[in-house]
């Protein structure tokens, strides 16, 4: 490893692995939200409706949507724009639901009809940290003089805002305010930990008082949970577990236990791009031959070089190095840190008798990773060998750094009927337009450049779904495709 290739911060403890938000516990016992119809919600108001499948155009104002059950949908119009409540009141409580945002939308959730987490799309366009998605926004009050009192709004961590479209996942536990017998409030409420995709982005955060007045101008013990109805968004799998103070430690998620407890390296691309090599988990396995390139504006991605294969995409910050250094690197994983998508490690191409022949778990024989060559800045462009054919391989961020694209081309022979390109492969790939697929249940996109690409297939093998082009792509100008998430 080339130490002067690496810019190190030695980060303090709690802001390590707070921002890791690794789950070591198992889940409390949670009572679900039926989205049936709309019984569980008070007043019903007419922009909410219970529906089927839904998706958001990550960039237009499109929104599609499937009758059925199991969704619930907010479209506002003109005077129609009124929040939801529950008829479920709460005190302690841990909410998780799964949520879905319009491009532009701004919407929240209020614990207690009083407390607030913004959703915002900050993936659209680039904002500043404190409007980024799970910010708190400013409380305001009056004090016994009139005179207006607003706390400071508080941003997240970091921003883990995934595109329009795709679910994204919100995690609060949250403390009720505490009053005495007389109705004086003893104890402010709090937000115990609120984990955006996975990721802790607030710990321990007091709410001295409400940023939601509307529906409620003082602080009680229990109150609803409300979704505002200003902007468009889609919600499922909406959950609660109300806890006790002897559950407290149980349901706030521990964090990963540093190694040794030693002070963690973090490594931080600065101005130009990093390119780790390191080991990686896998599903089974430890991934020995892979790397991790990380860019100064927080999008990043690991791809296993044994495979070609991107197989984790992220944003955020870039990793944990601490096990590749300390004790000689016993264990000598690199840690993405940030909110992860994984992807498959199978190949990303390979030789097939015919188009419906199974797609292989490993590498074909003939094939062989050359090198890989930085331009200025730093990005590395990969060159495979497969057999007689050659590529290079070359993996971009694009449109803001918003997304990576990925630009594969063959520089030597020709790669005949055989050969075909893995562009994704998961539980479930829609085709929402031509050449934009939603893969793994609105999970990420891949978006091809050129639509008209010849000869995309999209087949269901060995129980998953994949997506496949000849590898007559790889031709002249080569293939481009963007992963989006």
């Amino acid at each position: 490893m080339k130490m002067k290739s690496l810019h190190l911060v030695i980060a303090g403890m709690s802001l390590c692995f707070a921002a890791s938000g690794g789950i070591t516990q198992g889940q409390p016992p949670f009572q679900e939200i039926e989205l049936l119809n709309t019984a569980a919600f008070a007043d019903n108001p007419s922009n909410w409706q219970i529906t089927g499948d839904a998706w958001y155009h990550p960039e237009k104002n499109v929104l599609k949507k499937e009758t059925g059950t199991g969704i619930l949908l907010n479209e506002p119009s003109g005077k129609e724009h009124d929040p939801i409540r529950t008829t479920m009141e709460h005190g302690n409580v841990v909410v998780e639901f799964d949520f879905m945002l319009a491009p532009g939308s701004s919407a929240a959730v209020y614990l207690q009809g009083r407390y607030g987490i913004a959703l915002t799309d900050s993936w659209t366009e680039n904002v500043p940290i404190s409007q980024a998605c799970g910010n708190i926004p400013a409380m305001s009050r009056l004090t016994g003089e009139g005179s207006p009192v607003v706390p400071a709004g508080i941003p997240p961590r970091m921003d883990l805002a995934r595109a329009p479209g795709l679910w994204q996942n919100l995690r609060v536990v949250f403390q009720a305010p505490r009053f005495d017998a007389a109705g004086n409030k003893t104890a402010d409420a709090r937000f115990l930990q609120v984990l955006l995709n996975g990721i802790a982005i607030h710990e321990d955060i007091a709410l001295p008082t409400i940023n939601y007045p509307v529906l409620f101008d003082k602080e009680q013990a229990t109150g609803p949970l409300v979704f505002s109805g200003n902007s468009r968004i889609a919600l499922r799998n909406i959950r609660y577990h109300l806890f006790d103070e002897t559950e407290k430690e149980q349901v706030v998620l521990a964090n990963p236990i540093p190694v040794r407890g030693v002070t963690p390296l973090i490594v931080t691309p600065a101005s130009k791009t990093i390119i780790q090599r390191c080991f990686l988990a896998g599903e089974d396995r430890k991934l020995t031959f892979c790397a991790v390139v990380g860019e100064p504006t927080q999008i990043h991605y690991a791809i296993n070089l044994e495979q070609g294969a991107v197989i984790r995409l992220w944003k955020g910050a870039f990793i944990d190095a601490t096990t590749m250094w300390h004790g000689r690197g016993d264990v000598q994983l690199a840690r993405p840190l940030g909110s992860v998508v994984e992807l498959p490690s199978q190949p990303a191409f390979a030789s097939l008798p015919d188009r419906n022949a199974s797609w292989p778990d490993s590498m074909q024989q003939g094939y062989r990773f050359i090198q890989y060559r930085l331009d200025k800045q730093g990005r590395p462009t990969y060159n495979y060998s497969f057999n007689e054919l050659e590529f290079i391989d070359r993996i971009t961020p694009a449109e803001e750094d918003r997304l990576l694209t990925r630009s594969m081309q063959l520089t030597q022979g020709q790669p005949g009927k055989e050969l075909w390109v893995l562009l994704a492969a998961g539980s479930r790939i829609e085709e929402l337009e031509k050449g934009l697929y939603a893969v793994d249940d609105k999970k990420y996109y891949i978006r091809l450049a050129d639509t008209k690409s010849p000869g995309v297939i999209h087949r269901k093998n060995n129980g998953r779904e994949e997506l496949l082009i000849p590898g007559s792509a790889l031709n002249g100008q080569g293939l481009t495709w963007s992963y989006i998430w």
